[in-house]
């Protein structure tokens, strides 16, 4: 046999909706006798994954040659530079990261199988890193080429990782290019295979091809068996798991969760009415457990149920589909990016209809849910259908707050703070809608029986520049302009409003301020610095220049002239950039994050002790979002430091009261950073720090009773 009796090789596979082990991997391998293959980072993992499908291919005494790369951040190429030799380096750093004890399905059979190839010669690998750092930092191609006996090429490549998510839980596309099908596949496989030994050879511009640890090497030849098995057994013992796997039924329940007395009493509550409500917790109390546990309630008196769970942001679904299969034995669709995830949606909800399935949940993010096409889905099977929205205060937003239109009979928001700042008709609808609380659980509560940690909270001043007063002062009066006693703010007051909030956010004293505050931290690690106050797609609107240059020169100011090693942490990183990003900062490789608003809902980094909060943000949904971030616990936690940059007009009694004829206009800026100043200090460890700052600036501006009601036009 060869590739061409193989019946339908796609032109393109798709993670999500193509067993790619099984109809690709496996059956193109049992005729393969040469296999190059290029991965991105690597691991023990990412070794045992390879493995699946190479079971025929070792006992048809396949030749293959792997090409891997470590994980390379800037402070490696540094270390480069100042004189390591890198070749040794580099291999040190693969070693050190490299993890036989990695939890693995069949994995002493697996690696029994690749020690005798690396034995027998037939598995050879090397590293390949990039010769300078840039802004990726590593050798990322993902490519792959077989050739059966009679010469015939099967070349992909794509964005699947040779990881567990990368080959199941991601959405990951890769090409697909058969030699004899037609002159321009054959000229691609040759052409990759070309670019393959070039670099295996050591002979691609800008690439470093070193021997793969010998060290490595030999440990793995421990887990060499004397009687070598029928290999090929390995992968249809895996097919068969795979099988029986897909046939059992996925019903949710709650598998090793201990649910808390509160989670327990919110889902009795949200049941006695009627499964509408409302779990209103605090960041790090558990409402993604509490509402996956209320989805196994519902099924276990329904016995039928489709869920949708609407998430704001794409990492929020990522961290949903890993907490429902993982506690909740529950297999969800991820939904978002391209429009495959709709067919695979639209396939399971025609099998609930059809009765042939009991079950059906989808993870989706709210631009998605939005959809024509995903709202005619749902009405497919809407009597049997909960809506689940996580941060649901985003659903009060004029554009999504009108898919809140249809009678799901069972009904449940999720949010720290759902009731909307200066949007009391967005709060309206989601009450009208979701009806009432059936659980508060509030941040100080949350501190007090220790679900989230201590902190000490450290007001910083800062003052606007002259011409940053002068246009805050300009903008102020053009709000006021649109004062109006009605409930709804007007478009043009809303983009005025979000110009003064930036201009706030990103004043340029700032810098220099976080420079003196962090420069005690310089060999300190888990810290987190936060830019940007305004939240990126309220009311239709995106980020402006003003903060992205203040992230651009936090991260100079630490990574340049204060030698803290930082990355960012922002939407413009996918997924998987996140994930390493978090990991690294975790073990300790990184110092400091440096977000805009990734971080603020449902991204969960316990390890971070210490905030500098440039940016913050007179709406309290987000400032409590931001400070929940910290408050996580951790091992290594006792307590928490917020260090929050307060913006105030001009310097404190730098020209008197009765001589300014902008006093109410400074009053309302003082007020409302004054009141978020006053809310972190009084559930800090040391409210004193605060309190005299605040006394100073009461006196300085007369105001006796800070928290008194504002006004946003002014």
């Amino acid at each position: 046999m060869s590739f061409k009796d193989i019946k339908n090789i796609q032109i393109s596979y798709n993670t999500l909706l193509d067993e790619v082990v099984l109809n690709f991997y496996i059956p193109c391998l049992e005729q393969a006798r040469v296999y190059k293959r290029a991965v991105g980072y690597f691991s023990s993992n990412v070794l045992l994954q390879i493995s699946k499908g190479l079971g025929a291919f070792a006992d048809h005494g396949g030749k293959m040659k792997l090409l891997v790369s470590p994980k390379l951040e800037p402070k490696d190429y540094e270390a480069i530079k100042k004189g390591y030799d890198a070749r040794q380096y580099i291999t040190e750093k693969i070693i050190s990261e490299f993890n036989f004890d990695v939890e693995f399905d069949q994995k002493d059979a697996r690696f029994n199988m690749l020690a005798y190839m690396v034995a027998s010669k037939m598995l050879e690998i090397k590293i390949v890193f990039l010769e300078k750092n840039n802004e990726t930092a590593m050798f990322h191609r993902k490519v792959g080429i077989m050739e059966d006996e009679v010469g015939n090429k099967v070349a992909f490549s794509g964005s699947g990782n040779e990881t567990y998510n990368g080959l199941s839980l991601n959405d990951e596309d890769f090409e697909v290019y058969c030699s004899w099908k037609t002159d321009e596949n054959d000229q691609r496989c040759a052409i990759k295979d070309y670019e393959f030994d070039m670099i295996w050879d050591g002979n691609s511009k800008g690439l470093i091809t070193i021997p793969f640890p010998e060290i490595i090497k030999n440990k793995l030849l421990t887990y060499k068996h004397e009687n070598q098995s029928n290999f090929t057994q390995i992968d249809l013992n895996f097919k068969r798991f795979i099988e029986e796997k897909k046939n059992q039924p996925k019903e949710p329940k709650i598998e090793d969760i201990k649910l808390r007395d509160y989670q327990e009493n919110a889902i009795e509550e949200w049941k006695k009415r009627n499964y509408h409500g409302i779990f209103d917790m605090a960041t790090g109390t558990g409402k993604t457990y509490t509402g996956a546990a209320a989805i196994c309630k519902l099924y276990q008196e329904k016995k039928r149920l489709v869920v949708i769970i609407c998430c704001p942001f794409q990492h929020l679904v990522d961290q949903w589909c890993d907490e429902l299969s993982s506690n909740f034995n529950m297999e969800p669709i991820q939904c978002y990016g391209t429009s495959k995830y709709a067919i695979r949606l639209k396939r399971a909800l025609t099998k609930f209809k059809q009765k042939r399935i009991n079950f059906v949940c989808a993870v989706i993010t709210n631009a998605s849910f939005q959809k024509e096409t995903i709202q005619d889905l749902i009405d497919m099977n809407l009597s049997s259908t909960l809506l689940l929205v996580d941060e649901a205060h985003n659903f009060g937003a004029d554009g999504i707050s009108q898919t809140l239109t249809k009678n799901y009979p069972y009904r449940l928001a999720l949010s720290a703070t759902l009731d909307r700042y200066g949007d009391p008709i967005g709060t309206a609808k989601l009450y009208d809608f979701f009806g009432e609380k059936c659980i508060e659980y509030s941040l100080a509560q949350a501190i007090r029986e220790g679900k989230l940690t201590t902190y000490n909270y450290y007001p910083i001043l800062v003052y606007l520049t002259e011409e940053e007063y002068d246009e805050y002062i300009s903008l102020s009066k053009k709000i006021a302009k649109f004062h109006s006693k009605k409930d709804e703010i007007c478009e043009a007051a809303k983009r005025l409003l979000i110009k003064r909030a930036r201009l706030i956010g990103s004043a340029k004293n700032k810098i220099s301020a976080l420079e003196q505050a962090i420069l005690p931290y310089q060999k300190e690690h888990n810290m987190l610095v936060y830019c940007g106050a305004v939240k990126y797609g309220e009311y239709g609107y995106s980020s402006n220049d003003e903060e992205e240059k203040q992230i651009e020169s936090v991260l100079n100011l630490l990574n340049n002239k204060l030698h803290i090693y930082s990355t960012k942490f922002t939407s413009d990183e996918n997924a998987d950039m996140r994930r390493d990003i978090k990991k690294s900062f975790e073990q300790k490789e990184i110092q400091a994050l440096v977000a805009v608003k990734c971080l603020d809902e449902g991204m969960n980094i316990p390890a971070i002790k210490t905030a500098f909060i440039l940016a913050s943000s007179t709406n309290p949904k987000e400032y409590i979002q931001r400070r929940g971030r910290v408050l996580r616990t951790d091992k290594d936690k006792k307590y928490a430091e917020i260090y929050d940059f307060i913006t105030l007009p001009r310097l404190v009694n730098s020209t008197p009261l009765y001589n300014n004829p902008n006093l109410n206009i400074e009053k309302n800026l003082v007020r409302r950073e004054m009141n978020r100043m006053i809310d972190f200090a009084n559930l800090s460890r040391n409210p004193s720090d605060s309190n005299e700052i605040i006394n100073i600036i009461k006196e300085a501006y007369q105001m006796d009773i800070i928290t008194e009601g504002e006004d946003l036009y002014e």
